[in-house]
């Protein structure tokens, strides 16, 4: 038939190579939709010149997890340590503007940036952190009678005393939230190109050694860990004691941050002094079902995101 080139042309080698061409892990990885805007991830795909490379993975170190040279460089963490003094100060008169004593703002500022980065037993058991935690039960008492307590593991004993009222923990969520709203496009527009268009885009994530598989979103503590980077949450993935190796799931948590922005207790950047490596949020649990979807292991890792 005239114009049916057919099986009479021959095929080129691009064509050839398109039969047996299988995307790398590392670039499966890289095109999940939590990692399609993210420049670290990014970044490690560029660097895998043989275009075959397995998925790349912090390798896990004990001590502090921080991000390495080129995922600050990736992410532009220097933004973040320019904008601190400014950005804790206007949220400090946000909160007090609301109606918080000073005093139990200065109990929560120094909270998190002393007790909440020294160590998890600190983190979770500290009096200090107790007080915050049971603020949240008493607010989502208050305001989710229904869904309260509902997808966080371990309870906070009714014997612990609120640090702020119901009202007030809603100065400090609704603080965050607005400010996220306001100061975070320009760490956006400072990214350029290498970077998400928009809040809708910009992920956080949360490595956790999970002993199963959840299709619901569900927290152990009252206050979580989130982070906009991605080496220290790899290597919280993988972080096992001598008892639960091999009866645990690596696995990494991603969200946009619409997903918990409501639910921000606090955000390093907004915290006077707060330690910044893991531009870390701390998130309490959600108050409503959140169904987890499952993306498959890379690099020994469980990939899920939630919305």
């Amino acid at each position: 038939m005239s114009g049916d080139r057919g099986d009479d042309e021959e095929r080129d080698e691009y064509d050839i190579f398109l039969d047996t061409w299988q995307p790398s892990e590392r670039l499966l990885l890289s095109t999940l939709p939590h990692n399609l805007n993210d420049p670290f991830t990014r970044q490690r795909l560029l660097a895998d010149s043989s275009g075959a490379a397995p998925a790349e993975r912090a390798a896990f170190t004990s001590g502090p997890k921080v991000m390495d040279d080129d995922e600050l460089a990736a992410r532009a963490s220097d933004f973040f340590a320019d904008q601190q003094n400014k950005w804790s100060a206007e949220f400090r008169e946000y909160v007090l503007g609301k109606g918080v004593a000073r005093a139990k703002f200065e109990r929560y500022s120094v909270s998190f940036a002393t007790s909440w980065v020294d160590g998890r037993k600190r983190r979770q058991d500290s009096p200090e952190m107790l007080a915050i935690k049971a603020s949240i039960r008493e607010f989502d008492r208050l305001c989710y009678p229904d869904q309260a307590g509902r997808f966080v593991i371990n309870a906070v004993d009714e014997s612990i005393a609120p640090l702020f009222t119901p009202e007030e923990m809603a100065a400090i969520f609704q603080a965050n939230n607005g400010l996220l709203d306001a100061f975070l496009p320009d760490y956006i527009d400072h990214l350029g190109d290498d970077g998400p268009g928009s809040l809708g885009e910009l992920y956080v994530r949360r490595g956790v050694f999970m002993p199963k598989r959840h299709v619901m979103r569900q927290e152990l503590h009252y206050l979580s860990s989130y982070s906009l980077a991605l080496g220290p949450v790899e290597q919280f993935a993988q972080t096992w004691t001598p008892a639960t190796r091999g009866l645990g799931i690596p696995s990494i948590f991603s969200a946009p941050l619409p997903a918990i922005q409501d639910r921000v207790v606090a955000f390093a950047p907004f915290i006077e002094s707060m330690d910044l490596s893991q531009l870390e949020f701390v998130v309490a649990p959600p108050v409503e079902e959140t169904p987890l979807e499952y993306h498959g292991v890379f690099g020994g890792i469980h990939e899920f995101s939630f919305r």
